[in-house]
């Protein structure tokens, strides 16, 4: 302090700390009332199943190697293939009947269509393009009579893209194009212990 005037430079970074932590508080509550941010959503960003609350949400990636015998025990690997992922997330539900029943029926329906949807953290990461493939609850006299626990397990779906065909003047000069299976041929007999096939 000189002449009766306090030293301010301490005092500022006090005022800026605070300002600080302030905004990254109101960042917080605005966060709590913005909405749910696990769960199963439409592509579009709206919720697609609203339970009560979500219990877990478990993922699994999984790789495959393949491998082929060769002599004296040997193997090769040649590839590494992913799966497609698989999701489970368990959620609950309550109230009353008629809304665990709408909620059974509302999960029963979008299991039976063929859309796909986003499966949302709540640290921002999204886990895109999966499709309801099971979904599970049990209720016994002691447990789940006035709340559900329902399983619903998700696969990803891979959209393959669309053939490109070429136009060309004759058709010999087109490009060969995979047309799925080929069936096989009669067999012919070209010698007494050969079989050839057309």
């Amino acid at each position: 302090m000189a002449n009766g005037i306090p030293s301010l430079l301490g005092k500022i970074a006090n005022v800026a700390d605070t300002v600080s932590l302030l905004a990254s508080d109101a960042q917080i509550i605005l966060n709590m009332f913005s909405g749910p941010k696990w769960g199963i959503f439409n592509l579009d960003g709206t919720i697609a199943l609203q339970p009560d609350s979500i219990i877990s949400l478990d993922a699994k990636r999984e790789w495959s190697v393949p491998t082929y015998p060769q002599e004296q025990g040997a193997f090769q690997s040649y590839n590494k293939v992913i799966y497609p992922l698989d999701t489970n997330v368990r959620m609950t539900k309550g109230g009353t009947d008629d809304e665990r029943y709408q909620f059974l029926m509302k999960l029963s329906t979008l299991a039976k269509s063929l859309q796909t949807f986003n499966v949302g953290m709540s640290e921002g990461q999204v886990i895109k393009g999966v499709t309801i493939v099971r979904f599970d609850f049990r209720r016994t006299s002691t447990s789940g009579v006035g709340l559900l626990t329902v399983d619903v397990a998700l696969r990803e779906v891979r959209v393959a893209p669309s053939p490109a065909f070429t136009n060309t003047a004759a058709p010999g000069g087109a490009d060969s194009q995979n047309g799925g299976t080929v069936q096989a041929g009669s067999a012919t007999l070209f010698g007494p212990n050969t079989v050839g096939f057309q």
